[in-house]
Order: C-alpha cells, then structure tokens, then sequence
C-alpha cells in the first residue's frame, strides 16, 4: 500500500493515529464534530497557515534532535532514518498508524515517537511522569496497527531538558479504543454527527460547513437558544471591560516593574511588544485564588 499523505482525500478518509484522540473525545486540538464532518467529506480540513506550518517544520526538525538524544540514553538500538506507516487489513475500515522512528535490537522492535512543547505544564505532566491520556491513546494505536508492542514518547520542550516517556501496551485499552472507533466509522456509515460542543475546532467547522449565504433566507430560532445567546454577548461585553478595567490598575501599579506579586505570588508580567508598547500577561498558573474568598 503506497504511503498517505498528510491532507490527502484517501488520508482524511482513514482513521489515523493523530485522529484517535479526537475519535475519543479527549484531542486538545481537534474535536469530534469537527473531524466527523472532515473525515464525512462535508467540510474540507482547516487550512494549514503559515504559524501553523512553521509549528510543523519545527516538530519535524525536532525529531532529528530527539532521536539522537533517544539513541544515547538508549543504548544498543538503531532507529529508522524517517518515518514508518503500517496499516491493518482486517480491521473492516481504512486505517493506519504512522510513526515517528521505528527502533531495533535484533529481533525487538520498539516505536520511538517525538512530541513538541513549550513545557511541561502545556504538554500536561503532572509531575507524575506520565504521559498525557491523548498521547497516550494515539501511541496505543500506534502499538495495536503495527503490532509492536513497545513504544517511548520523546517530549523536546522549548525549554529544559527532554523527557522520554515509557507507554506501556495494554490490551484492555487497546480493545477499547477498536471498539470507539468501529462505533465512529459506524456513525459515518449511518450520517449520525457527534453532539455540538462549546471547542473553538467546531466553531471553525461550522464557519466553514456553510459558507453561502441565501440572501433575506430566515430561520426561526428557539426562544431559550436566542435568549441564551444574546445573554452571552452581552456578559462578554460586560467581563471584558471589568478585565480591561484590572488591567488598566495593574498596570498602573506595575509602573516599569517588570513582575506582579502578591504575598510571594506571581500574578503577571510586563513584556515587550511591536514598537514601543506594553503588553500584560498574567500568570494563570498560579494558586494564588486557592487562599482568596470568592
């Protein structure tokens, strides 16, 4: 079977390893309505912009980094020169799991796939060691597809040092993401669409599903959804002046500091912007509100 694309109509027919999370519901990237009408051929895929494809040249470059640093913890193994796609044909379904560097020690095999971040907190370890539910679902079907059984994440942060991350093959899991998607592709086979959610990548999907427009066409809407959403416009209106409004006072207690604190907290940061401006960032990460009455 010739290798797919990337973005090809026989790729965004297939259920891929990238897809398997947001099949799940568990993506930080893509949601299930979203893909279900990508992969039912109704909306095309969100084109890749030039941030976007930055984002991807670098996580490519980042591979041939990570694998040597792979290679010297990991001694005594060779690894593929580039990528290695395998598919299944008695699934029922097109499907395939591509992977980053496919690893060998005599007659061990050992899926070696690289992960980009800017750090720990946004990569999502918790400090425990373990790898994220949708890295760790997508590597699962990596294993399932290829039938290799063994498999390490390399996180390259932006900053600090990698990590690898060891997955370990579980069956039960296994058969119940094979279960998830043979009900996915079942519903793609029926025309029944995942429910609505609140994610930016339905939002974007439903912008794209209907991109006409008939003129002096209406549609009467429900009286608690027109409600619901005027109500909601109008509350942004009124939050983003209130956080206008505390923005304006940090900042002018801030004067040319570069950090805000309160009682050892950090709670935001001046930085530098195009020309001569100022922007504020807060620190979300704090539990500083942890210790606050509401």
């Amino acid at each position: 079977m010739p290798k797919l694309a990337p973005g090809s109509p026989e790729w965004v027919r297939t259920v891929t390893a990238s897809k398997v999370p947001a099949i799940l519901g568990i993506s930080r990237y893509q949601s299930q309505y979203a893909l279900w009408h990508e992969m039912a051929g109704l909306v095309d895929p969100a084109p890749v912009g030039e941030q976007k494809q930055d984002l991807f040249d670098y996580g490519h470059a980042a591979e041939l980094a990570a694998a040597e640093y792979w290679k010297y913890r990991t001694t005594g193994w060779r690894l593929s020169t580039g990528e290695v796609q395998f598919t299944v044909d008695d699934l029922g379904f097109p499907n395939a799991a591509t992977i980053d560097r496919r690893a060998s020690r005599g007659r061990a095999r050992r899926i070696v796939e690289v992960k980009t971040a800017r750090s720990l907190e946004e990569w999502g370890d918790d400090g425990s060691g373990e790898a994220p539910a949708d890295y760790t679902a997508q590597v699962t079907w990596q294993m399932l597809v290829s039938g290799i059984h063994e498999a390490d994440i390399v996180l390259w942060p932006t900053y600090g040092m990698p990590r690898i991350y060891p997955i370990e093959w579980d069956r039960e899991l296994a058969d119940e993401i094979l279960d998830r998607v043979r009900t996915w592709v079942a519903s793609l086979q029926a025309g029944t669409p995942p429910e609505l959610d609140n994610s930016i990548a339905t939002y974007e999907c439903l912008r794209r599903l209907h991109p006409d427009i008939d003129r002096d066409a209406e549609v009467e809407l429900d009286e608690d959804l027109a409600a619901a959403y005027l109500r909601a416009v109008a509350d942004q209106k009124l939050i983003d002046a209130e956080l206008r409004a505390a923005k304006i006072r940090v900042l002018d207690a801030m004067g040319r500091a570069q950090y805000a604190t309160c009682r050892g907290h950090r709670i935001a940061d001046r930085r530098n912007g195009r020309g001569d401006s100022i922007s504020l960032y807060a620190n979300t990460k704090t539990d500083f509100l942890e210790g606050v009455p509401a």
